[in-house]
């Protein structure tokens, strides 16, 4: 398995252009989840967003946490292994 597999990208709908990434990496952060924010994207899937890398094996523990805090537009990514 290359080290590209080993991680997720999720894809995270913001309620404003301007919102801090910092929400959301706190957030997972907190969790003890590493995360790598990848862009920032102004119209990605028609909504502010912010593009993120997390590992594969916490992605659905990192997306509950997103949604508790009111992070409802999150969408994963998972790279092929081939």
């Amino acid at each position: 398995m290359t080290p590209r597999a080993l991680h997720a990208f999720l894809v995270i709908g913001l309620e404003r252009a301007d919102e801090p990434v910092s929400s959301i990496t706190g957030v997972v952060e907190q969790q003890g989840i590493p995360i790598e924010v990848i862009g920032r994207h102004q119209y990605f899937r028609r909504v502010p967003s912010v593009v993120v890398r997390v590992p594969r094996h916490r992605v659905a523990e990192t997306i509950l946490a997103l949604e508790l805090r009111g992070f409802c537009d999150v969408v994963a990514y998972h790279p092929s292994e081939d």
